[in-house]
């Protein structure tokens, strides 16, 4: 099951995997390049940073909604939103 669908029908899946606490820091500064953030969430849906640049804003919002939804809480089980992560 993916993370989100875009308005073209594209399934994207968010791994924050992909990307360091920095680049997610550097997400949050807006002092930082439109270019860098694009490139940032690029690497955490599998797309490039003009990839990320081109899609339509509705698309774009989506996108950064949930990459923000998924990362407030990044250790929760994606097959149990009630199921507790801590061992």
């Amino acid at each position: 099951m993916s993370d989100i669908t875009l308005s073209d029908g594209r399934e994207i899946d968010i791994d924050l995997y992909k990307i360091s606490l920095q680049d997610y820091r550097n997400l949050l500064d807006p002092e930082r390049p439109n270019e860098e953030g694009d490139a940032i969430i690029g690497r955490c849906i599998g797309m490039t940073a003009e990839e990320v640049g081109a899609l339509p804003y509705p698309d774009y919002r989506l996108i950064v909604k949930a990459l923000f939804e998924k990362s407030r809480n990044p250790l929760a089980n994606p097959n149990s939103e009630s199921a507790s992560t801590y061992g």
